[in-house]
């Protein structure tokens, strides 16, 4: 455990150095992992629509609004639900322990302790560089259902990052 806390330490003290690519990838080593697309725009609304392709309407939702599976809509949400939505891979997390036998159980412990700890000081300093937090339901699933993702639009570097807060699996 105290090897996990130093780990855990050291990349955040690292990160308060970190731009805005480095600490998405820390919340994606977090989470379930993370992926970043170059995308012209005028704005973070215009970055995000392009990024989506799909000409859909922008819905703003917080967490509480949120369904964890087959997510149709897609748009930005605010930095309380940017926080809350570690809840998403905590509940993750918490399903394979659940069907994890005793003795694989110690090292997914530890990485959902990381995640509580460490996703919410990453977001705010996320938030502190100036992203927008927006969520999609085009992250991993399996049998045809689709996950909740956090999307944050950073639009100074005009790239949008998908932190997947689900993994894929078989059916």
């Amino acid at each position: 455990m105290k090897v996990i806390s130093f780990v855990l330490a050291m990349s955040l003290t690292a990160s308060a150095f970190a731009g805005v690519k480095e600490d998405v990838t820390a919340l994606g080593k977090l989470a379930f992992g993370s992926d970043v697309t170059s995308v012209k725009g005028k704005n973070a609304e215009a970055i995000f629509k392009n990024f989506l392709e799909d000409g859909e309407e922008l819905v703003n939702k917080e967490y509480a609004d949120m369904d964890y599976g087959d997510e149709v809509d897609e748009g930005f949400t605010s930095l309380k639900s940017a926080i809350a939505m570690g809840g998403f891979a905590e509940g993750m997390y918490e399903e394979k322990l659940e069907q994890t036998e005793e003795q694989d159980r110690a090292s997914l412990l530890r990485e959902l302790n990381a995640l509580k700890r460490g996703w919410s000081p990453l977001i705010n300093k996320l938030h502190k560089q100036g992203v927008k937090f927006g969520y999609t339901g085009h992250g991993p699933g399996y049998c045809g259902v689709s996950f909740v993702e956090l999307i944050i639009i950073d639009e100074k570097e005009q790239k949008v990052y998908e932190v997947y807060l689900s993994e894929s699996g078989e059916c």
